[in-house]
């Protein structure tokens, strides 16, 4: 909790309200995750498995990103993991690119919304040089993957939920905070 005061006295971006709601141990419900795999009927068959594999690969780049006390190479704006963040926004690791491709592959409304937020999320961190919304970007991709996408197929590491898909929590989500931000 204190971290969560600290986060939000120290950057632009104003967190949920109702973050302190939506703890590690909080989880969506039943009926939210049915919902939620109902939208992955939305994609051809054979580019699921695609998808899902590049959901986890964001991800992953996420948890280096911001994940295991890496937080702390962007105290300095001109430190490494803003250069690090930069080198995502550009050349063939672009995370920009490789989400619209992803987005032009699905018809869900809402997914198209949280992977879009995803990518402002991130690119905005960066011009910003907002770790609050770095962080955000990666629990938008965290629960995309854990708890949409891949959810039949996660095993170990953190299942925490975060609330943070249009998805997942509608217009509750902090993904919604984000489109605002365009």
């Amino acid at each position: 909790m204190i971290i969560v005061v600290l986060l939000t006295g120290c950057f632009g971006v104003p967190l949920p309200e109702n973050l302190s709601e939506r703890s590690k141990s909080a989880k969506p419900n039943d009926e939210e995750v049915e919902k939620a795999q109902q939208e992955l009927k939305s994609i051809e068959t054979q580019e699921l498995p695609p998808i899902q594999e590049e959901v986890r690969q964001l991800h992953i780049i996420m948890n280096n990103l911001t994940g295991w006390g890496q937080l702390d190479k962007y105290s300095d704006e001109n430190g490494s993991g803003w250069d690090t963040v930069a080198s995502y926004l550009a050349g063939e690791e672009n995370i920009v690119d490789r989400v619209y491709d992803i987005i032009a592959k699905i018809d869900s409304e809402t997914l198209k919304q949280d992977l879009e937020a995803f990518v402002l999320a991130f690119s905005k961190a960066y011009e910003e040089k907002d770790v609050d919304l770095l962080i955000w970007a990666h629990r938008i991709v965290h629960d995309l993957d854990y708890w949409v996408f891949n959810y039949e197929t996660v095993s170990g590491g953190s299942r925490n939920y975060w609330g943070a898909t249009i998805t997942l929590e509608g217009d509750n989500a902090f993904a919604k905070t984000v489109l605002q931000l365009k």
